[in-house]
């Protein structure tokens, strides 16, 4: 009974912030026994916000702190003061394609259609799939953050085996490189410390062009690089 409850007062909340604002929009996706499956929302200041500041938009889920596991969506951007700003939030129950397609459909019929000009998330395949189906012309880029926390262990590894490398390293990610100048240093760098055949730095390097900044100078970003 709680959880019906839950999510009838979830919809008289939505009707009731609907009529103080019509720009107020909210959704639900059922599944196939009518349950609540996933639920998306955006003010009128979010949406507003959005066609002022929606050319890069970050998309992440934090964890499942709610007794339903359901994750918290959040879509974000950056405004002209470089501070954090909300378009749109969701309630995911299923983190699966389908639920991915569905919110980013959703998210730009509440945009009216204005797809980002680029879009940051993590390395979440569901998501990654979805993105083309809803934003066709939007750019996918990696977490800069994520990438470096899912190879951390070895790159500690080669840190502690090789004094310079740290820096060295670190230096070319950050600098601000064209892709061919970006492609040379990391070339040097691995005939250095003799790391073609390592399979971490052959799998950051196959994934360079999602996240790495050199590919993305002709793309307004925002100094975006992290979701989070």
């Amino acid at each position: 009974m709680d959880d019906v409850d839950d999510v009838l007062k979830t919809v008289n909340f939505f009707r009731e912030m609907k009529a103080i604002n019509r720009e107020f929009l909210c959704d639900m996706q059922l599944d196939e026994s009518d349950r609540v499956k996933n639920i998306f929302w955006a003010n009128a200041s979010c949406r507003g916000a959005y066609q002022d500041f929606g050319d890069c938009v970050t998309f992440y889920t934090t964890y499942k702190t709610n007794k339903y596991h359901m994750p918290l969506g959040v879509f974000v951007g950056t405004n002209n003061h470089f501070q954090t700003t909300f378009f749109a939030f969701a309630l995911i129950r299923d983190e699966d394609a389908d639920s991915f397609r569905w919110l980013f459909k959703t998210f730009l019929r509440c945009m009216r259609g204005k797809a980002p000009t680029c879009i940051l998330i993590d390395q979440c395949p569901a998501m990654a799939s979805a993105i083309p189906y809803a934003f066709k012309n939007t750019v996918h880029k990696l977490c800069h953050m994520h990438i470096m926390k899912k190879y951390r262990e070895h790159l500690a590894y080669l840190y502690n085996l090789h004094e310079d490398f740290k820096d060295e390293f670190t230096s070319i990610l950050n600098w601000s490189l064209m892709p061919t100048e970006f492609e040379a240093a990391w070339k040097r760098l691995m005939d250095k410390y003799n790391l073609h055949d390592d399979a971490t730095m052959v799998a950051m390097w196959n994934e360079r062009e999602r996240w790495i900044s050199s590919y993305y100078k002709e793309i307004f970003c925002a100094k975006m690089t992290f979701t989070q």
